[in-house]
């Protein structure tokens, strides 16, 4: 199938103004003009061919791939008086009338405006009646996912058991709103996006056709510009020639549209590469005060980077924004930033066009968004250190995982006999907390390091925490080691309800966490709290009772309602003798 071959389709009649659109006037009008569809194509062939014909069919895909020209050759290929037929003639009254959308039997229906129950009501009762002079009748309709609730089920039944002259045709570009009711009774069938190289194509035989000379070039912005869309890029196109002129050049697409061109966006990426956010912000500032909209420079340069991710990757895949003559540039973009950094420059600039929608400060988010590209680091040297610390770390001696070469290279030489222990020096809140290096003692069964250096490295370990976490360690100290990798922590009866907080599941995963980074091993925590203090018997009824008074006083419920407190212990001056 050759991609210009819709240039050669036979047009449909002018409109009554005398002059017809680029975008209907080379509509694919075979199946062999269609661009970019080919397995769709191949299918309803084969299903004419083997009389394999369904009663109803789902075409969904983004806007201008073909979706309703499809429909329509379909219906011509069913229709035509000399179908059912592969090759429709496109000579016949029902032909051309179908090509025009004024066929009295392939009835097309836009869904957005026709979406009631109503509607659909009266496609059901005119769906018993015969066709007028062709030999089906056809319901196309657009945009179905635009129904209602109510007139999806009023269709259900019709859908799944039409007359044997029914046929429906669906088109959306959101299948994703379409109940599973619906396509559970339709033939699916997906249009992808047609590629920039197709389309510039097609559009090159337009312009032959109307007589204008073009440069490759200029088609293939145009090309890229339409997102994969033929009707847009023919719609651009027909702007583009109403300016006048016999010669269509890039120059004159990006002024008419408004674009950088590619050597602008080009300069742009190398002063990124750079890491040079003046001359970055500077770009950006030309580039508007010729008309570049912000939005669309932050486009290009993500077009390009696609390109770029490619070529450091090593992929095989097709560039779709930079042409033979531009692939040297972008190869020596890749030279001087790493995939890692493509990839995170990409991020950022994807998140900024996501937030662009419908904010008044375009232009101050697309400078944000390239200059904090611009002060990216090389993320393979941020990724090569992580390494090397990760290979130190397991080559420690007092780490599992390091190689026993390494291990014996690191080891100290052997001594006669051990050397006596050092006390451990207390430390200041003050000083960073030393490393706790695990003593190995004479049982297995004995933990792996000592509680005397923890509790000594405990406080200034602490006050080198985050404030929230340093606040609640604080107000407990290491008490014993129960087992191996288990560390208790004590509270004072006082702080009870610290305790309580740190018990929770999220608060000790984070705490056994950071504990066991710092001990170097993993470490299951155990909290130990004292029981309250219990009351004299004497005093056990006074004191719940005033508890209970002072729970129920006016000011002390207008704080816990305040704040949103919760009462948790009422502490209360007894003055009484005892």
């Amino acid at each position: 199938m050759s991609p210009s071959a819709g240039t050669s389709a036979a047009l449909p009649a002018s409109e009554p103004s005398g002059y017809t659109v680029v975008a209907r006037r080379y509509r694919p009008q075979r199946f062999e003009d269609v661009v970019g569809q080919d397995h769709v194509v191949q299918s309803l062939r084969n299903a004419i061919r083997l009389n394999r014909v369904t009663h109803a069919y789902l075409f969904s895909g983004t806007r201008g791939v073909g979706k309703t020209s499809i429909a329509r050759i379909f219906a011509k290929c069913l229709n035509c008086v000399h179908g059912p037929t592969e090759e429709p003639c496109n000579t016949c009254d029902i032909c051309q009338a179908i090509s025009l959308g004024q066929d009295v039997d392939v009835i097309e229906i836009d869904g957005a405006s026709n979406n009631g129950v109503e509607a659909v009501r009266e496609l059901r009762q005119n769906a018993g009646l015969r066709p007028s002079r062709s030999r089906f009748k056809i319901y196309y309709i657009d945009e179905v996912h635009m129904l209602s609730t109510s007139a999806f089920n009023a269709l259900l039944k019709t859908l799944e058991e039409p007359p044997s002259h029914v046929k429906f045709f669906f088109a959306t570009t959101e299948p994703g709103k379409i109940p599973i009711t619906v396509l559970s009774r339709c033939q699916r069938y997906d249009f992808a996006g047609i590629t920039p190289d197709q389309i510039a194509e097609t559009l090159a035989g337009i312009c032959e056709r109307e007589g204008i000379q073009a440069d490759g070039e200029a088609l293939r912005t145009i090309a890229r510009r339409a997102g994969g869309s033929m009707r847009d890029s023919q719609s651009l196109l027909e702007q583009l020639l109403s300016f006048g002129g016999d010669r269509l050049t890039a120059d004159l697409v990006h002024q008419q549209l408004g674009i950088a061109s590619d050597e602008r966006t080009l300069d742009l990426l190398d002063a990124l590469a750079e890491r040079d956010a003046a001359k970055v912000l500077d770009h950006i500032d030309r580039a508007v005060a010729s008309g570049v909209q912000p939005v669309d420079l932050l486009d290009g340069v993500l077009e390009f980077l696609r390109d770029a991710m490619i070529l450091a990757a090593g992929a095989n895949a097709a560039l779709l924004a930079a042409t033979p003559r531009q692939r040297p540039r972008i190869q020596t973009l890749t030279e001087r930033w790493p995939l890692d950094t493509i990839l995170a420059a990409q991020q950022i600039l994807a998140e900024c066009r996501g937030k662009l929608r419908g904010s008044p400060f375009s232009r101050l988010l697309v400078e944000v968004a390239l200059a904090r590209v611009a002060r990216l680091e090389s993320m393979t040297e941020l990724s090569e250190v992580i390494a090397r610390l990760t290979a130190i770390e397991s080559d420690s001696p007092s780490t599992i995982g390091g190689t026993a070469e390494k291990k014996k290279a690191l080891a100290p030489e052997p001594q006669s006999s051990p050397p006596p222990r050092p006390t451990p020096a207390p430390v200041r809140a003050a000083d960073p907390a030393p490393a706790i290096v695990p003593q190995p003692v004479a049982s297995d069964s004995s933990p792996a390091w000592e509680i005397a250096s923890i509790q000594a490295a405990w406080p200034g370990w602490v006050d080198g925490l985050e404030p929230d976490l340093s606040t609640k360690l604080a107000r407990c100290a290491p008490a014993a080691i129960a087992g191996p990798g288990q560390l208790v922590i004590a509270f004072d009866r006082a702080y009870n309800w610290v305790a309580d907080m740190c018990d929770t599941l999220e608060a000790r995963t984070r705490i056994e966490s950071k504990v066991g980074m710092w001990l170097g091993k993993p470490v299951s925590i155990r909290i130990d709290r004292p029981p309250e203090e219990p009351l004299p018997p004497s005093r056990t009824a006074v004191a719940i009772s005033r508890d209970e008074a002072l729970k129920d006083d006016p000011m002390i419920k207008q704080i816990v309602e305040l704040f949103e407190a919760k009462a948790i212990r009422v502490d209360v001056e007894d003055d009484s003798t005892s």
